[in-house]
């Protein structure tokens, strides 16, 4: 009776750490009358996401008029299925980040879909997993990286046909007046190269 009771509880302990979890969102709120949902739904057991690894499949999924299309389908590392709505070209409507990984600093990353209203269609950002804290500044239509780190830092960032391109401009981001000087040459530097 012992023996089959250890038995029943390890398989359940077993079934309930590989579980597939999934994660589903409905984008009513943010694109009206679309009828558009994302869905996460994770297939292997928790790691770390680095190296390319994958442990989800994102889809957004549209259903109008009873008829279902899938918008995206793509295989990501979510460490935690989380989905935010930010937008990032500019073009006032809400774009999807889906969470990648989280540091030891609790620097997030994401996988970026930009939303094309005119085709109702998504597209993914390429290499947008590799900023830390996004971040769009409207403003200079760029995307700033705040890091949390032993020195804390800024970068900044472009979409540019689907990818992201890198100005290769780091500053110390303390909330110090010089850290402010240094935001402020770097956003000149980088409008002057436009």
């Amino acid at each position: 009776m012992k023996r089959s009771f250890l038995t029943i509880l390890c398989l359940l302990c077993f079934i309930s750490l590989f579980a597939q979890k999934t994660t589903v969102v409905e984008c009513d709120s943010i694109y009206k009358n679309k009828g558009i949902s994302i869905k996460i739904k994770n297939f292997e057991a928790e790691s770390e996401g680095y190296d390319g690894e994958k442990n989800s499949i994102l889809i957004i999924n549209q259903k109008l008029n009873g008829k279902n299309s899938v918008l995206v389908k793509d295989s990501i590392f979510s460490l935690v299925q989380k989905i935010e709505f930010q937008d990032f070209n500019n073009d006032k409507i809400k774009d999807i980040l889906a969470q990648n990984i989280s540091d030891v600093r609790s620097n997030w990353t994401y996988n970026l879909y930009l939303y094309h209203p005119k085709t109702n269609s998504f597209s993914k950002v390429i290499g947008f997993n590799e900023i830390k804290n996004p971040s769009y500044n409207s403003k200079y239509n760029l995307i700033e990286s705040h890091v949390n780190s032993g020195t804390n830092w800024a970068a900044f960032y472009k979409i540019k046909n689907n990818k992201v391109h890198n100005y290769h401009i780091e500053i110390t981001d303390d909330g110090s007046a010089k850290s402010e000087k240094e935001y402020q040459r770097a956003l000149k530097k980088i409008t002057e190269k436009k």
